[in-house]
C-alpha cells in the first residue's frame, strides 16, 4: 500500500496539469452552481422565514369604510382564523420637501403582519402617544427612538412620539407614485394604535389571516355569497400585494437565472471531467499491467485508481460548496437592498447544491472505475503493450476529389478528429458553451439598452411628470398647465380579467400626445383610434385576448366592473394595460368613472413644486432608477462573462493538454520528416479553429433560444425584445477564437521540448 501511495503521489506531480484540471472542473462547476443559486435559494428561504415569522396576512379586504356588522360577518367565515380592522391613510409628514408616509391605524394588538422591530419598544395597543416607524424613513431621516414626528392628512394632524423602528412584512418593495426607484427619505410608512387617535375612526382595510390559503378567485366568491349586499371594494390576496408580489417576481427571476445557467457550467464540467478522467486512466495502462505482474490484485488496483477521481473531485466539489454561496450572492445584495427592504440578507444552501457536488464525486469514480475494470480485465502481458491505435477506414469525404484539394493540414486533423472523436465533440461542446453564455450574456444588455431607448427616447418625450393631489381644483391646473406648457393625462391602477384569468395593469387615459407617443410591435409611431380602446401586447398575450374580444376591467378602489370591447393594440416595455381617449372613459363609465387629469407631462425641467401637485419626478431621475434597477442584471452578465471565460479557457487547455500527449508521437514523427515547430503549432491551431468555428455557429441559435427563456422570465409586466447586435457577435467572435488562439500558443514551448528519439520509442 506504501508503494501505491507513493505512485499516487508521484503521479500527482508527473501530470500535475491533468490533475489540476479535473480538481477545477468540479471546483468550477459546484462553485458556479451553488455561487449562482444560493443568492436565489437565500432569498427565498430569507423572506419565507420573514413572513412566517410576522404572521403576514393572507389577503386583504378593502372598503370606504368597513363597519362593526361587516367585519363582524367576515371573522366569523368558516376560512378565516383571525381578522385585523386598520385604518390606513396616506399622509405627509412634517420636513424638508414633505415625504409621503402611509399610516395604519390599528384596532387593537397587532397579530396579522406583525411588524419586525429593529429597535425600540413592542407595539403597545394602549399606547396614546407613541408611534412606529419604517426603518428605512427612519435612516433616511436620521430619526432615533425618542424623536417627534407629525403627519398631515385631511386637515388632520398627528404628532407622536417614536417608540419603535421597525421593518413591515407588507413593505417589502414600496416606491412613490411615479417612480421606478425607492428613495427611504421620501417615502416610508408608519403605525399607531388605535387609542393614539384623537379623530373619528373609519377603518378601510381588514388583514385577514386563514386556515389554508385564501386564493383570490374562491374567497372573493365566498365573501360575496357571506355579506350578500354589504359592500366592500376589493379584495387581494397575499399573491397580488403589490409589494410582495414585485419581490416574488424578482426572486423567480433570479430562480430562472440560477436555474439555467449553472446547469450549463455543471454540464461542461462534468462532461470535461469525465473526459479527462477517462484519458487519464487510459495513459494509465503500461503502470496498471506493470502493477498486475507485480502481483497487485484487481481490486486493489482498482481502489488505487479510484482513490484518484474521488480525491480531486471531492476536494474540487466541496470547496465549490462551501466558498460558492459566501462568495458571490454577497455581490448582489448592495443593489438588491436598494430596492427592497428585508430585515436581513444572507445565501442559503439547498439539498440540490449537495446533489450536485455528489455527482461530480460519483461521476468521476464511476467513470475511473469503468476505465481501469476495462484495463485491469485483461492480461498483465497485454495490459504492458500500448493499446493499439483505433483503425481509420475511409469516410465519403475521403473518397471525394474534394479530398485531394485538401492541404495535408487539412487531411492530418480531419483525421485526427475522425479517430478521437470524443475529443472533438467535447472540444466543440466547450466552445459551444463559451460563446452561448457570453452571446446570451451580452445579448441581454442589448436587450436592456433597447428597452431604454424605446421607453424613454421614443415612448417618453417629456423631461418633468407631475403627480396631482386627489384635491386639486380646475384653476390650480389651468395655472399648472399654463407654467409648464404641459399636457394632462390620467393614469390609474386597474384589474384586467379575461376567462379567469385576472391580471393588474395601467389605464392611461389620453388624447394623442406629443409627450407620450404611441408604438407597435416594431417601434414604429402610431395613432390610436379615439373612439376605441387599445390593449397593449404584453397584455393581450398573458390573457389570451385579441382584438374583438371583451374584457373586464375595473380601477382599483372602484368596486364597478366594465365591459369593453378591444378595437386595436400597441406595444410597450413596461406599464401594460389599456389606453383610451376621456372622452371613451367618460361615456363608459357613466357615473362612476368621471374623467380628471392627475398627471401632467412637461419637456421642460420643473423645480418649482406648485400647489396641488404631490410630486415631481424629472427624465433623469427615472433613468437613474432604471440603472439602479439594471445593475443587478448588468452583475450578472459580468458574472457570467467571467465564468464563461474561465470555463473556457480550462476546457480548451485540457483538451489541448491531452491532445498533445496523445499525439506526441504523432509530433515527433512528423518532426523527423522536416516539421519545423511553427508548422507544428499551425497543425494545432487549425483544429483549435475548427473547433471553434463548429462551436460558435451552433451557439448562435441557442443564444436566441436560451435569451427568450431569460427575458420570458422577466413578469407580465414587462416585454424585453430579443436582440443580438452586430457588436455582440464579434465581441463574442474575439473572446471565442483569442481564447483558441492563446491556448494554442501555451503549447509553443511543449512542441519545441518534444524529445524525438523518446517519443518514437515510447511504445516499446
Amino acid at each position: 500500500m506504501k508503494m501505491l501511495f507513493r505512485k499516487m503521489l508521484r503521479d500527482f506531480k508527473d501530470h500535475k496539469a491533468q490533475f489540476l484540471s479535473i480538481f477545477l472542473m468540479a471546483l468550477i462547476g459546484v462553485f458556479a452552481f451553488t455561487g449562482i443559486s444560493g443568492e436565489a435559494v437565500g432569498l427565498v428561504e430569507v423572506s419565507s422565514s420573514y413572513y412566517e415569522d410576522t404572521n403576514l396576512a393572507d389577503g386583504w379586504i378593502y372598503g370606504e369604510e368597513i363597519a362593526d356588522d361587516v367585519f363582524s360577518d367576515i371573522k366569523s367565515m368558516d376560512e378565516i382564523k383571525d381578522a385585523q380592522r386598520e385604518m390606513v391613510v396616506d399622509t405627509v409628514a412634517n420636513y424638508s420637501s414633505d415625504p409621503d408616509i402611509t399610516l395604519h391605524i390599528v384596532e387593537g394588538k397587532q397579530n396579522i403582519s406583525k411588524f419586525y422591530l429593529f429597535k425600540g419598544q413592542d407595539f403597545n395597543p394602549n399606547d396614546e402617544e407613541g408611534i412606529w416607524i419604517d426603518k428605512r424613513f427612519a435612516d433616511g431621516r436620521n430619526l432615533d427612538i425618542g424623536d417627534k414626528i407629525t403627519l398631515k392628512f385631511d386637515g388632520k394632524e398627528v404628532s407622536k412620539t417614536v417608540r419603535g423602528i421597525m421593518y413591515s412584512p407588507e413593505y417589502v418593495y414600496y416606491i412613490q407614485e411615479g417612480s421606478l426607484l425607492p428613495d427611504f427619505s421620501q417615502v416610508g410608512f408608519a403605525y399607531i394604535p388605535s387609542k393614539g387617535a384623537d379623530f373619528d375612526i373609519v377603518y378601510n382595510t381588514i388583514a385577514l389571516d386563514g386556515y389554508e390559503e385564501l386564493d383570490e378567485k374562491d374567497f372573493k366568491s365566498a365573501l360575496e355569497e357571506e355579506l350578500g349586499q354589504k359592500a366592500y371594494v376589493q379584495y387581494v390576496d397575499r399573491d397580488n400585494n403589490v409589494g410582495i408580489k414585485t419581490l416574488q417576481d424578482e426572486i423567480s427571476q433570479h430562480q430562472m437565472f440560477s436555474g439555467i445557467f449553472p446547469a450549463i457550467f455543471v454540464l461542461v464540467s462534468l462532461l470535461t471531467l469525465v473526459t479527462t478522467m477517462s484519458r487519464v486512466i487510459s495513459a494509465q495502462r503500461m503502470q496498471i499491467g506493470t502493477l498486475k505482474a507485480m502481483g497487485y490484485s484487481n481490486n486493489s488496483i482498482i481502489l488505487h485508481y479510484l482513490s484518484y477521481g474521488f480525491v480531486l473531485s471531492l476536494t474540487g466539489s466541496v470547496l465549490g460548496l462551501v466558498i460558492g454561496p459566501l462568495t458571490i450572492p454577497y455581490l448582489f445584495y448592495p443593489t438588491m437592498s436598494s430596492t427592497y427592504s428585508l430585515p436581513s440578507w444572507g445565501p442559503s444552501w439547498d439539498i440540490s447544491f449537495f446533489a450536485v457536488a455528489g455527482l461530480m464525486v460519483v461521476s468521476s469514480v464511476l467513470i475511473s472505475y469503468i476505465s481501469v475494470k476495462g484495463i485491469s480485465d485483461e492480461n498483465p502481458a497485454e495490459t504492458i503493450r500500448p493499446k493499439a491505435p483505433k483503425l481509420v477506414s475511409s469516410g465519403l469525404i475521403e473518397r471525394t476529389k474534394i479530398w485531394k484539394r485538401f492541404s495535408f493540414n487539412e487531411r492530418w486533423n480531419y483525421r485526427d478528429a475522425k479517430r478521437n472523436k470524443t475529443r472533438a465533440i467535447m472540444s466543440v461542446f466547450g466552445v459551444f458553451a463559451c460563446a452561448l453564455l457570453v452571446m446570451s450574456a451580452f445579448g441581454m444588455v442589448d436587450s436592456i439598452n433597447d428597452v431604454e431607448d424605446w421607453q424613454y427616447n421614443q415612448i417618453y418625450n417629456f423631461n418633468s411628470k407631475l403627480i396631482l393631489e386627489e384635491n386639486i381644483t380646475d384653476s390650480q391646473l389651468d395655472h399648472i398647465l399654463d407654467e409648464t406648457g404641459g399636457e394632462g393625462i390620467r393614469e390609474e391602477a386597474i384589474e384586467l380579467k379575461y376567462k379567469g384569468i385576472k391580471k393588474t395593469g395601467t389605464l392611461t387615459v389620453m388624447n394623442d400626445s406629443e409627450y407620450y407617443k404611441v408604438t407597435d410591435a416594431n417601434r414604429n409611431y402610431i395613432h390610436l383610434d379615439p373612439d376605441g380602446i387599445a390593449i397593449s401586447d404584453k397584455m393581450a398575450e398573458v390573457l389570451g385576448l385579441k382584438v374583438g374580444d371583451k374584457v373586464r376591467w375595473h380601477v382599483a378602489g372602484n368596486p364597478k366592473w366594465i365591459d369593453s370591447e378591444i378595437t386595436e393594440t400597441y406595444s410597450i416595455p413596461f406599464g401594460q394595460g389599456l389606453i383610451m381617449s376621456p372622452e371613451v372613459f367618460d361615456e363608459i363609465g357613466g357615473d362612476d368613472y368621471n374623467y380628471s387629469t392627475n398627471v401632467v407631462l412637461t419637456q421642460k425641467d420643473v423645480k418649482e413644486n406648485y400647489t396641488g401637485v404631490s410630486s415631481i419626478t424629472t427624465s433623469e431621475d427615472i433613468r437613474k432608477g432604471w440603472n439602479t434597477m439594471t445593475e443587478a442584471l448588468d452583475l450578472m452578465v459580468s458574472v457570467l462573462t467571467t465564468f464563461a471565460i474561465v470555463l473556457a479557457v480550462v476546457v480548451l487547455y485540457n483538451l489541448g493538454l491531452l491532445s498533445f500527449t496523445e499525439i506526441q508521437r504523432e509530433l515527433a514523427t512528423l518532426k523527423v520528416l522536416g516539421f519545423n515547430s511553427k508548422s507544428l503549432r499551425r497543425l494545432l491551431l487549425t483544429q483549435n479553429l475548427w473547433f471553434s468555428t463548429i462551436g460558435f455557429i451552433l451557439a448562435i441559435p441557442g443564444a436566441y433560444i436560451l435569451m427568450g427563456i431569460m427575458m420570458g422570465s422577466t413578469g407580465d409586466e414587462y416585454c424585453f425584445p430579443i436582440n443580438i447586435y452586430l457588436w455582440n457577435f464579434v465581441v463574442s467572435f474575439l473572446i471565442t477564437f483569442g481564447l483558441s488562439v492563446l491556448v494554442n500558443l501555451a503549447f509553443s514551448r511543449k512542441i519545441k521540448k518534444v524529445n524525438m528519439v523518446e517519443s518514437l520509442k515510447s511504445n516499446e
